[in-house]
Order: structure tokens, then C-alpha cells, then sequence
């Protein structure tokens, strides 16, 4: 009926038919606008940050958009636009939690802030130590591994070896002990943690006289087991060395098992904030902190 008032949707929908008509529009040409759109937004931005930060930051941000965190995060990007172009509504909002959980997690602010959660109580653990000397530092296992060639170099957490290195050669402890033992072991020339860190300890002018080795296939084995140790040597002042995101848990685990250490922070994940693509762009080292963190109250909430 000529009066009856016509709805937006209404003239949309009509719209949408005729669009996806091959026969009024070629489908090779149908996304092409869009397309240009898009190209056109993104080189707006990338002269924008050219003109602020200079080219060596278009230059980083192109590379962690060739990433694969970066292109997981255009990927879904560009499937959320379409979706909605299409008007595909619960494509469109998985793919934008996807997103958002993607660029929160590999977000470097959020990563740094995060890991800043559990670390920022132990920035300054280090002074007390060289105040009050301890007669063992247990250096959890962690932050090693083994070459194909059957020798031991440090990893993510390696910070560990080297600040137990410097304490011991700073004299602020008489003996340490390597924790840690594999799982299981991929090949015969795999080391156990307490090995690879023993051998690395010893290179970096530790005498092997000096390093005690404690087995236990995860902190909550190597606590136990260290508790064991400390009641055949009440005697004994304790420090138990880990990275610093992980000292929280490692400190809960021993406070469980009615053990008295001095805590000694490794390892810090948090830095200065700095200008980096990840503030926009999700990356890989991002990602990992936050899962770090993440995996550290997850312990927490089962007890671990």
C-alpha cells in the first residue's frame, strides 16, 4: 500500500539482494571498494606513524605484521569487516573475541603490566640478601636446556644461573644447590635441570665442591623435597633463588611446607615502558609473558 511507511532495513535488505546479484554487479568487482578502503585507512596510519615516530617504526610494525601473531590479528581483522559487510553476525563476534583476546594478550603494555602484578614486591629482595648473607642458595630448576649436542645453555628464565653465579662469587653465599628433573627424556644426551644449571654454574667459576643437587619433576616435588633436606640441617640459612615472576608461588609453596628461605627475585619480566609495534600490534614475547603470568595464578587457584 502506497501509505505504508517503508523501514531502512527494508530499502537495506532490497540493497544487499541487488548486491550479491552476479548479474548487476561482476563478483570479482563486488569487494574491490572495500578493498581500496582498507588500503587507503592503512596507509593514512602508516604516513602518520612515519611522520611521529619516524621509518624505523613503520619498519618494525610491518615486520610484526608479518609475524604470525600479526597476521593471525590482520587475518581476523579483515574476516570481522567482511563479516559485517555480509551482515554475519555470530561469524563476526567470534571472530572478535578472537581478536580481542589476541590483542589484549599479546598487547606489550598489558603483558608488562601483568607480569608487574606478581613481580613488583621483589624489586628491591636483592638488598636484604647482601645484608644477610646465607649459608645454602637453591637455584630452582628452570630457564635451562640441552642442546642436540648434548650440552646445557640457558633459556627463558636463564637469568636464574647467572644471578646465582654473581651472588656466590659476590661471597654472599657459601653453597648452592641445582634443582629439577626432567619428566621424561627426548634423547639419551637430554640433562636433568639440576644438571644442565650444574654444568653451567661450574663454567661460570662455581667449584663443583660447592653445588649440591636436589631432584623434583616440578616446584611443588622440589619444595617438598628441599623441606626434607632443611630438616636434616636445621642449622642452615636458606635462600631459594627463581625468576621473579615466579618467587610468589615458589614463596606459597615453601610457607605450605612450613619452610623458612630467604626469598632472592631472577628474572624480571616487567621493563620501562618503551615504544614498541606490540603497543598496537600483538607479538610472540608478549604473548609469552602473559602466559607465564597467566600459568603462575592458575597454580595459585588449584594449590600448585
Amino acid at each position: 500500500m502506497f501509505w505504508k511507511k517503508k523501514h531502512w532495513e527494508d530499502e537495506y535488505d532490497k540493497y544487499y539482494e541487488r548486491d550479491i546479484d552476479r548479474s548487476v554487479r561482476p563478483f570479482r568487482f563486488r569487494y574491490l571498494p572495500h578493498a581500496l578502503l582498507v588500503l587507503l585507512f592503512a596507509g593514512i596510519f602508516f604516513a602518520v606513524v612515519a611522520a611521529v615516530s619516524g621509518t624505523t617504526m613503520v619498519e618494525k610494525m610491518l615486520t610484526g605484521l608479518a609475524m604470525p601473531a600479526g597476521l593471525l590479528w590482520v587475518g581476523l581483522l579483515t574476516t570481522i569487516y567482511f563479516c559485517l559487510v555480509n551482515r554475519q553476525a555470530w561469524p563476526a563476534t567470534v571472530c572478535f573475541l578472537c581478536w580481542l583476546l589476541l590483542t589484549v594478550a599479546g598487547n606489550g603494555v598489558v603483558s608488562n603490566w601483568f607480569a608487574r602484578t606478581v613481580e613488583s614486591q621483589w624489586q628491591n629482595e636483592l638488598d636484604s640478601l647482601s645484608e644477610n648473607p646465607v649459608d645454602l642458595l637453591v637455584v630452582l630448576g628452570g630457564g635451562t636446556t640441552t642442546r642436540l649436542s648434548g650440552e646445557p645453555q640457558a633459556s627463558f628464565g636463564g637469568d636464574r644461573i647467572i644471578q646465582a653465579a654473581r651472588i656466590w662469587h659476590a661471597g654472599e653465599t657459601k653453597m648452592l644447590m641445582c634443582t629439577g628433573k626432567q619428566t621424561y627424556k627426548n634423547w639419551d644426551k637430554d640433562l636433568d635441570p639440576h644438571e644442565e644449571a650444574k654444568l653451567l654454574l661450574e663454567e661460570l667459576g662455581v667449584p663443583r665442591s660447592d653445588i649440591l643437587e636436589l631432584n623434583g619433576e616440578n616446584t611443588s616435588e622440589e619444595i617438598a623435597n628441599l623441606k626434607r633436606w632443611s630438616d636434616k640441617h636445621p642449622d642452615k640459612r636458606i635462600g631459594l633463588l627463581t625468576s621473579a615472576w615466579h618467587l610468589s608461588r615458589a614463596m606459597r609453596l615453601a610457607a605450605a611446607n612450613e619452610l623458612d628461605v630467604q626469598p632472592v627475585p631472577s628474572h624480571f619480566l616487567s621493563e620501562p615502558f618503551a615504544p614498541e609495534p606490540d603497543v598496537i600490534i600483538p607479538s610472540e614475547a608478549s604473548l609469552l609473558v602473559t602466559a607465564a603470568i597467566a600459568k603462575e595464578y592458575l597454580a595459585g587457584w588449584v594449590g600448585r
